[in-house]
Order: C-alpha cells, then sequence, then structure tokens
C-alpha cells in the first residue's frame, strides 16, 4: 500500500508497534525471521482478470522468462480454509509450526501452533485491522492492520515470493505435479543467503502446495506443506473474537 510521504511516520510506528508486540507473544527463534519471506497477499495488478489458471497452465510453456507474468494473473479463491505444516531447522533442533487460514472476502483469519509454545496464536484480520490473543484467553488485543498482512502473521512462503523476485534470480520455471495435482514450479536462487528455494503452486487455486528452502550444502532447512484445502464457503463463526463478536 502506498502512502503520502506525510503519513510514512505514523505508518511506520503503527507497523513497528504490531510487529514488536507479535514477536514478543509468540517468542519466535531469530532465524524465523531471516529464513522466511513475507510478501503482501494480493499479487501486483497486471491487467488480466477472471484467469482460469488451469487453462492458462495446460496451454502455455512456461519457463523462467514468463513464470512472473503466469502467476501474477493467478488469484487465491475469495473463500477457501487452508492448512499448512512447516518445518525450521536450526543448530539447537528444528520447530514445527502448523497454520490454519480461514478467508472469506475481507475477512481472515489465521491461527499458529508452534511445537516451541503449548499455547496457539489467533488472528483476525479486517480490512484496516488486526484482532490478536492467545488461545484461552477471554481478551484481545487490536491495531491498525497497516501494512501488516495475514501472510506475514503465518510467516510463510507463497507464491507471491516469486513475484517480487529479480529476473536474474529466477533459476528454472516449468509446469510440474506434486501429490498428483498440476502445479507450476519455480526454482529460486537468494541472492541475499546464497540459498535455493522450491515452489510447487496449485495451478487450479493458486495456492501453495510445497514450498523449501536449500542450504549451500543443499540441505533442506525449511519446508512448509499444505496438508488440507477447502475452497467452499466459510461460515462466519470461524472469524468470532473471544467475546463472540465477528468483526466487520
Amino acid at each position: 500500500m502506498k502512502n503520502q510521504k506525510k503519513t510514512y511516520t505514523t505508518l511506520f510506528l503503527a507497523i513497528a508497534g504490531t510487529v514488536i508486540f507479535i514477536l514478543f507473544l509468540l517468542f519466535i527463534p531469530d532465524m524465523s525471521t531471516t529464513l522466511i519471506n513475507t510478501v503482501p497477499e494480493t499479487p501486483p495488478d497486471t491487467g488480466i482478470a477472471d484467469t482460469n489458471t488451469a487453462l492458462i497452465s495446460s496451454a502455455v510453456t512456461i519457463d523462467k522468462t514468463n513464470v512472473k507474468s503466469i502467476i501474477s494473473a493467478m488469484a487465491r479463491p475469495n473463500e477457501y480454509f487452508s492448512e499448512t505444516q512447516s518445518i525450521l531447522s536450526h543448530k539447537s533442533g528444528s520447530a514445527t509450526y502448523t497454520r490454519r487460514r480461514w478467508v472469506r472476502g475481507s475477512l481472515s483469519r489465521v491461527d499458529l501452533v508452534s511445537s516451541y509454545h503449548s499455547q496457539s496464536m489467533h488472528y483476525v484480520y479486517t480490512a484496516d485491522k488486526v484482532y490478536m490473543w492467545r488461545s484461552g484467553n477471554s481478551t484481545y488485543y487490536t491495531a491498525a492492520k497497516g501494512e501488516f498482512e495475514p501472510d506475514d502473521a503465518q510467516m510463510m512462503m507463497s507464491y507471491e515470493d516469486i513475484l517480487t523476485a529479480e529476473d536474474e534470480n529466477i533459476v528454472k520455471a516449468e509446469l510440474s505435479t506434486y501429490d498428483n495435482t498440476p502445479c507450476i514450479y519455480a526454482e529460486l536462487k537468494s541472492p541475499h543467503t546464497g540459498y535455493t528455494e522450491h515452489y510447487w503452486v496449485s495451478a487450479t487455486t493458486g495456492l501453495l502446495l510445497h514450498g523449501e528452502t536449500l542450504n549451500k550444502d543443499k540441505t533442506v532447512i525449511y519446508s512448509i506443506t499444505t496438508t488440507q484445502t477447502d475452497i467452499s464457503e466459510q461460515s462466519p463463526d470461524n472469524f468470532k473474537l473471544p467475546d463472540g463478536k465477528i468483526p466487520e
């Protein structure tokens, strides 16, 4: 979201306060912030609307020169539920995160469960606010959303990461399958770490099926896999706050 210069300071302080508060609640290891890229949830407007991603993938040869334009025409469903499991490996072991996300138009809910914590974190997003609380709590924290999107709360790879990559860092792209599902495969090289990132994006839902990050030794240090997907209409009850209210 682009703002006028005169609002930069206020927006920055709001975003910074939200991020610091969330990190304080989660006590997430430092490595998770350096290995996992997050980007805005909505891909840039390319002027291509209502594209059938399955038809595109079957009719077009996909390679590293056109994968960004093809993926930019994809869109996530307006309503869906998705569950993912990711594993972050580091020197002292590994951490497993389960993420559940419900989307209903402008409403999004993210539940984050970590092997580091017995409690899960819950986030509900509206167009301009985010509500946060721990499982079992009857109270919640409210803040202006700013540029802190649901993907940022999930701290997960997404297909939009491919869109933000420089062309020279896209190593390979092609049609492929993952778990017998047609998908777009892309391989990226991180210019900052030298790590390799692999993405398998569903050609029908636009959701990430599987992603992984490999270090310079070709060891997988981070992986994420979608374990459940439901693109049917989602109940408003999924977005209830601890006090029973459903934000507008």
